[in-house]
Order: structure tokens, then C-alpha cells, then sequence
């Protein structure tokens, strides 16, 4: 999947710019997908060209890399939890090269 495929998702309708670019305001349900196959409903409620704004319920603590599996749609992405606050977790689009390259770095 390519960044514009992500933005597609979302509305025509431009929010504010951040630093991750321009944020398309959204309701779209997604599942988050974690290592071991648990699974957690979580809701994008915002999407750019770097990522994306999760709600999630803050009970839940993100680890560090995870699968984004977007409802309604065959589209599932490798995301890294870039901040999480509340009921609320920042993400970030990960590249296959981008990935290996951080996890063999640890």
C-alpha cells in the first residue's frame, strides 16, 4: 500500500496542517492487529500523507509497531505508534525497508 491509498480513505475536506502535512478529517472504523493475533476496534479519526490519529481506548498500550486493518476495505497497513495520550494514539506509515532497518537497529 502507498501513502496516497491511506489518504484516499478520508474525505475530500482538509482540516489544519501539521507537520506531518495536510490532516483529512475522518470516522472510519479499523482493527489494530497485534503480534500473538489479539486484536483491538479502534476508530481513525484523522488521516495525512505521514499517518494517522487513533481513538483507542486508553486501557489499552500500544507497543511500538503494529498492523492497521482498515474496515470495509481490503486494506491493511504496518503503522508505528509515533505518541498515545488518553483515548488517543498518533501513528506514522511504516516502509517494509524502513521497518527492518529500525527493528535490526535495537
Amino acid at each position: 500500500m502507498t501513502q496516497p491509498d491511506l489518504v484516499r480513505m478520508a474525505p475530500t475536506v482538509a482540516t489544519d496542517k501539521r507537520d506531518g502535512g495536510q490532516r483529512h478529517a475522518t470516522l472510519r472504523m479499523a482493527t489494530i492487529e497485534l503480534e500473538g493475533g489479539e486484536t483491538i476496534s479502534c476508530v481513525i479519526r484523522d488521516i495525512s500523507l505521514s499517518g494517522a490519529k487513533l481513538g483507542v481506548a486508553r486501557r489499552h498500550r500500544l507497543p511500538e509497531f503494529f498492523n492497521l486493518a482498515i474496515a470495509g476495505r481490503d486494506l491493511t497497513c504496518r503503522v508505528r505508534r509515533a505518541w498515545q495520550r488518553g483515548d488517543f494514539a498518533g501513528v506514522t506509515l511504516v516502509l517494509a525497508d524502513r521497518e527492518n532497518e529500525n527493528e535490526a537497529s535495537v
